[in-house]
């Protein structure tokens, strides 16, 4: 395509960078994820390349605003700091070097490129990469709705639900930090109001996932839901740009995979079910992984050991909200919302490094429905039955295979099953005198402190 003339490409970059002449992004006074500090201390003063991921809708745009609001308090240049939308019309089809040439002339020094909207580009991150190596002081910020084959290096997941009970007002009146040790981090949470809590709770499966679509009220937020996020991954052009030409059949299959929410699956039950080649399913399962709306849980034998091939998966939803958007609320008392309030749980990991070690274990005994392996050694470090009722304390059937499992596993540091608002600490004894203590804990509490920990990695 025959490049625009400079000056038109001078005037429409302007647009998007009204910092330039002066103006406050009122995006940039939005509240701020959680993520913030780690994406600002990893382009401040830096240099390279940054890759920032997530899903449509999860606000990685706002982020952005705010980050360049931050930067430019600091004192850099307001000219240094540039976003070029890769999504815009206008600007798509021009190479980086000639929207590099049009940008503000600026003394050589810190500067900032921010590409927005990389998933409509398959070369803009070779593109970001050769900037950055010619440009000395460049920090290339390079945005995505899709992981790629190079992953990212920051993920902004769906809103964790600490993070919905902050945009939402209420999570002081909901839990308060428990301060232990001389360093005054908060290393557990009470909760005030156990059935506020688990209000709230249910509140963030069924739509709590996006903040734009919790701040629309109504009923508006599950439509946005509907029109942005799924119809933008699924219906647009990304499907065509990844080598996946049939977004009906994509479609198809996502809707029932959101229905399959918290089971085991696998790629020839998956195949047989929907009439798909098995070849089309691991694609579509790639594609709908790389686009951060589904995450697929990989088995350990009962041993500990990961299997060499992932021959089954548990599969879960990124955002339990999008099963709503799909097929409305779920009654709290159902069986889909125990499904749901599990893949809530797993999904306050997403963008953590731990998330490669959350794995599960099915035995003969029952399944462990979360896992963590050791960094170190790639070995079972804590386990945990999810979720369950209160009236499932008195069942020791249901967290057999946990025992089971910590009997095969000696040095387990935790053992966990999750109730709907009973915490308590009991020991179990099996026919073989193993005794373990399992630590039962409300779901909803077990969620927001997991999200906690998880947002404060970094």
């Amino acid at each position: 395509m025959t490049d625009l003339p400079p000056a038109f490409l001078s005037n429409r970059l302007a647009l998007e960078n009204p910092w330039w002449r002066g103006a406050v992004d009122a995006d940039a006074l939005l509240p701020r994820r959680d993520l913030f500090d780690r994406l600002f201390r990893a382009v401040h003063g830096g240099a390279g390349v940054v890759r920032l991921g997530g899903p449509r809708g999860a606000g990685k745009s706002v982020l952005v605003r705010q980050l360049v609001h931050s930067l430019l308090l600091t004192g850099l240049p307001a000219g240094a700091v540039a976003v070029i939308p890769w999504d815009a019309p206008a600007l798509c089809g021009q190479s980086l070097e000639t929207l590099w040439a049009a940008l503000p002339p600026v003394e050589t020094g810190r500067r900032l490129l921010v590409l927005d909207g990389c998933q409509h580009r398959p070369t803009a991150h070779a593109e970001a990469e050769a900037l950055a190596a010619v440009e000395p002081g460049l920090c290339v910020l390079a945005v995505s709705a899709l992981g790629g084959p190079a992953g990212a290096d920051l993920v902004l997941p769906p809103m964790r639900f600490c993070e919905y009970l902050r945009l939402t007002g209420a999570e002081d009146d909901v839990v308060e930090p428990l301060f232990l040790g001389r360093s005054g981090r908060p290393g557990m949470y009470a909760v005030r109001d156990m059935a506020g809590l688990n209000r709230r709770f249910a509140d963030y499966v069924a739509g709590g996932g996006f903040p734009a679509a919790v701040l629309l009220r109504h009923g508006g937020g599950g439509r946005m839901l509907r029109e942005r996020v799924l119809d933008g991954l699924l219906r647009s052009d990304l499907p065509a740009l990844c080598g996946l030409g049939d977004s009906a059949g994509l479609t198809a299959l996502f809707v029932r995979l959101a229905g399959a929410s918290g089971q085991e699956l696998t790629v020839e039950g998956v195949a047989a079910d929907t009439g798909l080649a098995k070849n089309t399913v691991r694609r579509y399962l790639d594609y709908l992984e790389s686009a951060f709306l589904i995450v697929r849980m990989g088995r350990v034998h009962p041993a500990g050991e990961r299997f060499r091939r992932m021959r089954s998966f548990k599969l879960h939803l990124t955002a339990p909200c999008l099963h709503a958007a799909l097929f409305g609320p779920p009654d709290p008392d159902g069986p889909a919302f125990a499904a749901l309030a599990e893949g809530a749980i797993v999904g306050q990991w997403l963008g953590s490094a731990e998330r490669e070690r959350l794995v599960f274990c099915r035995l003969a005994e029952g399944t462990v429905d979360l896992v963590g392996l050791s960094a170190g050694d790639d070995r079972p470090v804590w386990a945990c039955t999810l979720p369950g009722t209160d009236g499932s304390m008195g069942d020791q059937s249901r967290i057999n295979g946990l025992i089971q499992f910590s009997r095969l596993n000696p040095g387990l540091r935790w053992l966990g099953a999750t109730t709907r608002s009973i915490a308590a600490l009991r020991p179990y004894a099996m026919a073989d005198g193993h005794t373990a203590e399992v630590w039962h804990r409300p779901a909803a509490h077990y969620c927001y402190e997991a999200g906690r920990r998880v947002s404060a990695e970094g």
